[in-house]
């Protein structure tokens, strides 16, 4: 400001109630008499001036008796008392404060964000202490939205079918972050303030407040833009606020503020300001016109908020959003092409009933592409499982040695199929490190398998282990098409590849490095990757902790072929809602020469069981009205049952449904599609 031209007593009412900040003036008494209120705060809390100055503050605004988990007012009521017992401004957590719907009646939800800072004399007393809030009702209800969002991208992995929920709109919220401007009005005994108290108060802000003339030139800014700036007192006056803004984003900046000045209108614009570490940080710029009793226009007055985390929260949701519908795209691809020969297959088989070569070549080929689909199932439950922490490591003392061997062994086929060069570097004495040998195996195939993948033919593959630090370091380097920056920011998020084009020749679900991460991370390690950009290949790096001690042999695999059994018939009961997947399954029971009773419900199982005895029961567990698992109870106390073998026949497989169905009592859990192989392995067996 002018100090020639101080802004006359009677203006500085007008220029309090025209901020566009909520806020009120509080006396620093017991009850936090309310003083003086801003326009903008009666908007937003549904308020009229003349009905709550002069009123206690907890008497205008209690705690909502419908919500009785708030805490609102018992926390407002600590905060205030702190900055009147230490004469320090204090930050609010963001707090459930409904507020009074005088309107409608009862009250009306809300979320704020509280800051609370003193108005203090030179002579050290406490005048007044200003409450301003933000209402983030929107912003909070998008963060829940964003919670629903990832909770739903869970569950995407965890069941085929489920999609996302739809990305939380969080732009609006963004929108309603206002400026924390504070604004003085008259209290009871009709209080002026002179410009020195004025300067005194927008000082106390956390935001940038600044004033202008009519004609658009800055005369003012308070201290907290020169402590966020760095820059040297009154060098933003005038039109010099402009060399505080970002290039990129001065152009829009200066014709949304001329336009305004021009029209006279309200002023908005969101841009960058230089902060005093050099870097450009978001804010949201708000300008709102003074004008005196007979309308005419005295001053801008307005504020810049920064809101650069929010701005790069909501890009960083963007991005996620779209990268769920490029994996949902993906998905769809990757399933319908095993579905083209599946169909095509199902078509032809009548028209080859007569030429049993050909009807077993179709065979094989639907076989061979249900086997593609269920392994798509099965990473994504496995991806879900393990980014979830909900798989058990089986962790000893392991020479990591042999982790690489049996990993460079798994994706041998693939790399000579694709002709690359391997090389890997080993040290000869024991590399000890406490971990899960499967699942490290599933580590380094993973990246080996990128590695081969991601290469074009005849490439090159490194792979070496060394000890550094207390650390045992893994590198799996290439030559293929490398990743370029923005690749690599986001390469161990779920659902991420490179290069996706319509080709999409290398395939999969781009679920392995999440998984690699995840894996890496519960055995106490961390993986980086790196590449030098587009052609110029990648490398990542995986670190262990590396032990001392003795190490132990991996776990055997105790799987083993039962030696076979001569058939005998069995009688079975088949449960499923599903009709057509009973009548399927019935009908190669029935070929393998079984007596099969199909039923579709609880009841009708119960009944047929009080009739007929039965040597096997297969039950789906999501049946209607009575699941599978009381089914089965109900079953084991019918004389016709009582004696039988329990099968679950079902599309839950993670391993918590295989830990209830043996709870259950169930002997044996197949996931849908079952195999008629291993459908025959249990009945030849009895179902033992």
């Amino acid at each position: 400001m002018d100090s020639q031209n101080p802004v006359p007593d009677e203006h500085l009412q007008l220029i309090v109630e025209a901020t566009p900040t909520p806020m009120l003036i509080l006396w620093p008494d017991d009850a936090f008499t309310i003083a003086g209120v801003t326009d903008a705060y009666l908007k937003e809390t549904l308020t009229v001036r003349n009905e709550i100055v002069g009123r206690a503050l907890f008497d205008v605004f209690p705690d909502n008796p419908a919500a009785p988990e708030a805490d609102a007012t018992t926390n407002l009521h600590a905060s205030l008392k702190y900055v009147v017992a230490t004469k320090k401004p204090h930050t609010m957590a963001i707090q459930r404060y409904d507020v009074p719907d005088r309107d409608r009646g009862g009250f009306a939800f809300r979320y704020w964000s509280p800051v609370n800072a003193p108005v203090i004399a030179r002579d050290g007393r406490l005048l007044y202490v200003l409450h301003r809030v933000e209402n983030v009702t929107e912003f909070m209800l998008s963060q829940k939205a964003n919670e629903a969002l990832r909770e739903q991208s869970r569950a995407l992995t965890a069941e085929l079918g489920r999609s996302e929920a739809e990305a939380s709109r969080r732009g609006a919220a963004l929108d309603l972050t206002t400026n924390a401007l504070q604004r003085m009005t008259e209290d009871a005994q009709a209080w002026r303030l002179g410009e020195e108290k004025f300067r005194m108060v927008t000082d106390a802000l956390p935001q940038m407040v600044w004033t202008a003339r009519a004609d658009g030139q800055l005369d003012y800014h308070n201290q907290h833009f020169y402590d966020f700036s760095g820059a040297a007192q009154r060098a933003a006056e005038g039109q010099d606020w402009k060399n505080f803004v970002h290039p990129e984003d001065l152009a829009s900046a200066e014709q949304a503020w001329s336009r305004s000045v021009a029209a006279k209108e309200p002023y908005e614009a969101m841009f960058r300001v230089r902060h005093r570490s050099g870097e450009y940080r978001w804010t949201l710029a708000r300008a709102a016109l003074v004008r005196d009793t007979q309308a005419d226009m005295l001053k801008w007055v307005g504020s810049n908020t920064d809101i650069h985390e929010k701005v790069l929260a909501e890009q960083e949701l963007r991005e996620a959003h779209q990268r769920k519908d490029e994996f949902l795209a993906m998905l769809a691809h990757e399933l319908r092409n095993p579905l083209v020969p599946i169909r095509a297959g199902a078509e032809l088989l009548p028209e080859l009933s007569t030429d049993p070569a050909q009807v077993d070549r179709v065979g094989t080929m639907i076989r061979r592409q249900i086997v593609h689909v269920m392994s798509l199932i099965d990473d994504l439950l496995e991806v879900s499982r393990v980014t979830q922490g909900l798989i058990a490591l089986d962790k000893r003392n392991i020479d990591f040695r042999q982790v690489v061997e049996d990993s460079v062994e798994q994706v041998r086929p693939l790399i000579d199929v694709r002709r690359h060069r391997l090389t890997v570097d080993m040290p000869d004495k024991v590399v000890c490190v406490l971990g899960d040998h499967n699942r490290l195996v599933q580590v380094l195939s993973n990246l080996l398998n990128n590695a081969a993948k991601y290469t074009p033919d005849g490439g090159r593959i490194e792979l070496s282990v060394r000890c550094s630090s207390g650390s045992v370091v893994t590198t799996v380097r290439d030559n293929g098409i490398g990743m370029e920056s923005e690749l690599l920011r986001t390469a161990f998020d779920l659902f991420q590849q490179g290069q996706r084009t319509s080709e999409r020749k290398e395939g999969g679900l781009g679920l392995g490095l999440a998984l690699v991460k995840s894996m890496v991370e519960q055995h106490g390690g961390n993986v980086v990757a790196t590449s030098a950009g587009r052609g110029s290949g990648s490398t990542l790096e995986v670190r262990l902790p590396l032990m001392l001690g003795e190490t132990q042999a991996a776990p055997a695999n105790l799987a083993f072929e039962q030696p076979p059994i001569k058939h005998k018939r069995r009688r079975v009961l088949l449960v499923d809602d599903n009709v057509e997947v009973a009548e399927a399954l019935g009908m190669v029971l029935d070929i393998m020469g079984n007596e099969v009773a199909i039923e579709h419900d609880a009841p009708g199982a119960l009944a047929r069981a009080k009739k007929e005895t039965f040597d096997i029961c297969v039950l789906d567990i999501g049946l209607p009205s009575m699941g599978g698992y009381e089914l089965a109870r109900h079953l084991r106390a019918s004389p016709g049952s009582q004696g039988a073998v329990f099968v679950a026949h079902t599309g839950y497989g993670q391993e918590e449904d295989r830990i209830k169905s043996e709870a259950a009592g169930f002997a044996h859990h197949l996931v849908k599609p079952v195999g008629i192989h291993d459908l025959q392995n249990i009945l030849n067996h009895g179902g033992h």
